[in-house]
Parts: structure tokens; sequence; C-alpha cells
């Protein structure tokens, strides 16, 4: 019998955060694009899981963007 992990941290964003992120996922610069990819996709409500393999990460490398946004922005 598994037990369920913790709930995903929620991600809203504001028309600039979101702005700012769909500018950052364009650029050449792999692991700035990659993390904004993170969390628009967390944002538009996708699971962990979902979001590592839209992205090609870890579902531990999105939790840890999830929590870090979540917390500073």
């Amino acid at each position: 019998m598994s037990h369920p992990g913790p709930s995903a941290v929620a991600i809203t964003l504001s028309e600039s955060e979101r702005a700012e992120l769909v500018h950052r996922a364009k650029m050449p610069h792999r692991r700035s694009a990659e993390k904004a990819r993170i969390i628009l996709a967390c944002a538009d409500g996708m699971s962990n899981a979902a979001v590592a393999r839209f992205v090609g990460v870890q579902a531990k490398t999105v939790g840890k963007w999830r929590r870090a946004f979540a917390a500073d922005g």
C-alpha cells in the first residue's frame, strides 16, 4: 500500500510574473529557461511528475523549484 506524498505547493502568477517567465523560457541560457518552464507548468496546474516529463527533468527538481518559487517568488 503506497502513501501519498505531501501536496504540491500551488503556484499563482501575476500577469507581470507570467510575462517575465515566458520571456525567460525563450532565453538561450538553458538553466534559466528550464526553471521558467517549470514554474509556468506548475502555475498551469500540472503535477510535479507531469512537469518533470514535460521539461525533461527529475520530479525532485520540479519540487525544489516549485517550493523555492512559492517561498521567494
